[in-house]
């Protein structure tokens, strides 16, 4: 199966039988030919949805909104929907099947958005897909290193992986941890092999983040609130083209 995603100002690249080709668009635009998995049985099936809506990144002169709090806002064309719906179009390019929720799962009280969440979850769980994501934004921090990273030429904001280990007291159901964790460190790694640091890695922590309801699951931080839209944008094209390799290496 060809598997293809667009982006500004690249070259098209056709890999078929170990050869390549390029050219580029009249209008400046690409599509690019990332893999071609002639055994691939199957078309893979992504859910993609946001537990924390409102996430939104530092305003610049193009990107303004109306904020709900400092960095959240409930525009869509600015916050995470946003985000999440050009990681499912860079997908669906592939040839993915993608099922982007935007339901706005934190109103009306932020602190029980994951009890909310874990329905549309379950849901998609009785669906059936291959990979779930609950796509965030995080919060910055100066000991993270560097705020963005070069990828083509461009500044991309820096990603994060978290994997939930439910090893919180009063947690029954478990998630499937070591097998959400080996399908996250085979996406970082990917994502470092295509820029040193763009993917800080796989992080471990003692909640579930409703990660007990599916599996493979996993949440992925695009960046932080001191990056702008356009830098979360750019790590966009890298996260597909990762995940990508991933289902990939699979076959």
């Amino acid at each position: 199966m060809k598997r293809v995603l667009a982006g500004a100002w690249a070259l098209i690249i056709l890999v078929c039988w170990g050869l390549s080709v390029s050219a580029e668009t009249a209008d400046g635009f690409s599509m690019e030919i990332l893999s071609v998995s002639s055994g691939q049985a199957k078309q893979k099936r992504v859910f993609l949805y946001h537990t924390h809506t409102y996430e939104a990144y530092e305003m610049d002169k193009e990107n303004r909104y109306k904020a709900t709090e400092s960095w959240r806002t409930a525009d869509h064309d600015y916050n995470m929907v946003r985000v999440g719906a050009e990681l499912a179009a860079r997908l669906r390019e592939a040839g993915i099947f993608v099922t982007h929720d935007t339901t706005d799962y934190e109103p009306p009280r932020l602190s029980s958005a994951y009890a909310r969440s874990l329905e549309g979850l379950k849901q998609a769980a009785a669906d059936g897909y291959d990979l779930y994501i609950d796509l965030h934004r995080d919060s910055y921090s100066k000991g993270n290193g560097p705020n963005v990273i070069d990828v083509d030429g461009k500044p991309a904001a820096r990603l994060l992986i978290l994997i939930g280990q439910g090893t919180g007291s009063a947690l029954d159901e478990k998630p499937d941890w070591e097998a959400n964790e080996k399908a996250a460190q085979k996406i970082s790694d990917y994502l470092n092999a295509r820029a040193e640091n763009l993917c800080r890695g796989v992080s471990l922590k003692s909640g579930r983040y409703n990660q007990q309801a599916a599996t493979p699951s996993m949440l992925i931080e695009v960046g932080n609130n001191k990056n702008t839209l356009p830098e979360a944008l750019n790590a966009v094209e890298p996260l597909a083209r990762a995940i990508c390799q991933y289902f990939d290496g699979l076959e």
